[in-house]
């Protein structure tokens, strides 16, 4: 089968890694496979491709209208389909899966599009919000990480969702001190979605509790001049790190002690999976959608309500000063993530996409 995967871009986020670990299995399985990053000038990729991967960028660099640049790259997409006359197309990320919809149609090729974030809350112009469920009534399929995704989604659309959350990949088991740990992780794109401002100000609290505590960021984005700005004014300038992305997937595991999510909102949250694995101890706000299907409040590491710097503040306290709690959350949180295992969540894809392209189901799964 020849497989085209369409996404935004070849840098670090979730969509990313998923479709580099789907382009991998699917390569595995015998399948030609192409991948496609609309916003990408090249095919320079964070995450490593197989040579025998076509990987490429479609970006043109202007000035020209929103609306001009989204028309030009369906017409950009639909002459790579022609030229490589997919059997299949999957395409990540609401506004990529309305291009691809559009240069799919009329062409009869099956096309599964999946939804990676909280399309409820994210801030989308009127005509992506709009384009947004034509696309998911014009798609083969629709993928969601949630169930609480799929309930959200419309009827005529619900029959065709499937729910899929993201694999957690092995990452370097973190390095605990159990009698000692201060060190606190948070990860992810720098901006308001991730809501880095409520980590730092409960933090404020936090290092009033345990003076020698240390929150580390890990990250880009638009933000970080007012969040640094907001480290400077909270005079936390010891207390709390920028450290911008990793170079390597998964470093950010290996300082931390307790990892922290402060979303406003979030697709799934991979990574507080990549986190439950590596045995960190997970404190995690209560945000729409993803944590509560990971995260057993109590059992596996802790869950507070939304906007309460104070809740998540004494939450972190809590597992940074109670040693035994600590433990247990690092013990019990690997064990109870089986259903998100890499051989597992690829097999649902497999049956997705062999679903979609009306063949049987691949019978051998890559485990990485």
């Amino acid at each position: 089968m020849r497989v085209v995967f369409v996404l935004a871009g070849l840098g670090a986020g979730g969509a990313e890694k998923v479709v580099n670990l789907l382009a991998h299995h699917r390569l595995a399985a015998g399948d030609d496979v192409h991948v496609i990053a609309l916003n990408a000038t090249d095919s320079t990729s964070y995450f490593s491709y197989d040579p025998r991967i076509q990987v490429e960028g479609l970006s043109r660099i202007g000035k020209n209208s929103r609306h001009f640049v989204t028309m030009q790259r369906v017409k950009d997409l639909r002459r790579r389909f022609a030229r490589i006359r997919p059997d299949m197309v999957v395409s990540f990320l609401t506004k990529i899966n309305v291009i691809t919809v559009l240069a799919t149609a009329g062409t009869g090729t099956p096309t599964i599009i999946s939804e990676r974030n909280n399309f409820d809350v994210q801030q989308m112009s009127r005509f992506w919000r709009w384009s947004r469920p034509m696309a998911a009534f014009a798609a083969t399929s629709v993928v969601v990480m949630t169930e609480r995704a799929r309930a959200r989604q419309p009827a005529r659309v619900r029959k065709k969702t499937i729910v899929i959350p993201n694999p957690v990949t092995p990452l370097p088991r973190a390095m605990p001190r159990p009698d000692a740990g201060r060190r606190v992780v948070a990860v992810g794109r720098l901006d308001r979605q991730k809501g880095f401002d409520i980590l730092i100000a409960s933090f404020a609290q936090v290092v009033e509790r345990v003076p020698d505590a240390v929150l580390t960021i890990y990250g880009e984005g638009p933000e970080r001049s007012a969040l640094e700005k907001q480290i400077s004014d909270l005079g936390l300038q010891e207390a709390v790190h920028l450290s911008g992305v990793t170079q390597v997937p998964g470093e950010w595991v290996s300082p931390g002690d307790v990892f922290a999510l402060s979303s406003r909102f979030e697709g799934f949250a991979n990574v507080v999976l990549e986190a439950m694995s590596s045995g960190m101890a997970v404190v995690s706000v209560d945000c729409p959608w993803g944590p509560s299907e990971i995260v057993q409040d109590g059992t596996t590491g802790l869950l507070v309500p939304m906007g309460s710097k104070e809740a998540l503040a004494t939450a972190i306290t809590r597992v940074l000063t109670d040693t035994e709690l600590r433990g247990s959350f690092c013990e019990a949180g690997p064990p109870s993530l089986d259903r998100f295992s890499t051989s597992t969540v690829l097999a649902k894809w497999d049956e997705t996409i062999s679903q979609a392209a009306g063949r049987p189901p691949l019978t051998v799964f890559a485990d990485a």
